[in-house]
């Protein structure tokens, strides 16, 4: 099942989240996004948050249209967007696209890449997408689709990471990426699927549209 979370980061384009509505069997919009969710007339299944910084008339016309409103207390441990991602989870969705986790304040960007590796550990796939990056966690053995020539960047998040990886221009045998370099930042898709292997840490694939 594929889930659409709309955040309250910077605003998504019209074009891309009708490039990952047309096919989401569930959409959650998250607190602020509420005016990106009024602006392009999209009506969520539910609309998660402490409505901080959303308008209350816009609450209102959401809530009005059908969706689930899910209030939360400000005094939690967890974001409003990682409240919205368990809800999925619980939900079944393994397949999760994060519109809007970019692009403004710097420590709720950083905790949204972080629950790509927490989607990860309960077997769901999840990108955090915008205009100009596709990022996901990988572990494991798993394939990279993308264009030949498209920039990717391979960066360890959870610890140090060791990383075999064949269909690079720049190929990795056993590389140790370490989580105090920048040394997978801007390679390149020679083939693909690129076929990556990663043991230790996670790392945060990062493919540059």
């Amino acid at each position: 099942m594929k889930c659409l979370i709309i955040t309250a980061g910077a605003q998504p384009s019209a074009e891309l989240i009708a490039a990952h509505r047309k096919d989401a069997d569930m959409v959650i919009g998250v607190d602020g996004a509420a005016d990106t969710l009024i602006r392009y007339v999209l009506w969520p299944h539910m609309l998660v948050g402490d409505f901080d910084s959303a308008d209350r008339a816009d609450v209102e016309r959401i809530e009005a249209a059908g969706a689930k409103l899910v209030r939360l207390s400000p005094k939690k441990n967890e974001t409003d967007t990682e409240i919205a991602m368990n809800l999925a989870l619980e939900a079944g969705a393994d397949d999760i696209v994060i519109l809007g986790a970019l692009g403004l304040r710097l420590d709720h960007a950083l905790g949204n890449l972080a629950m790509l590796i927490k989607a990860h550990r309960h077997g769901a796939r999840c990108r955090i997408i915008d205009e100009l990056h596709e990022i996901t966690a990988a572990h494991g053995e798993c394939e990279l689709h993308g264009r030949v020539g498209q920039t990717v960047s391979l960066l360890p998040m959870a610890g140090d990471a060791t990383v075999t990886a064949t269909g690079l221009v720049y190929p990795l045998d056993g590389l140790v990426l370490r989580s105090d370099a920048a040394r997978g930042i801007s390679n390149i898709i020679a083939e693909t699927p690129v076929r990556l292997f990663v043991s230790g840490g996670y790392v945060l694939v990062i493919k540059i549209s």
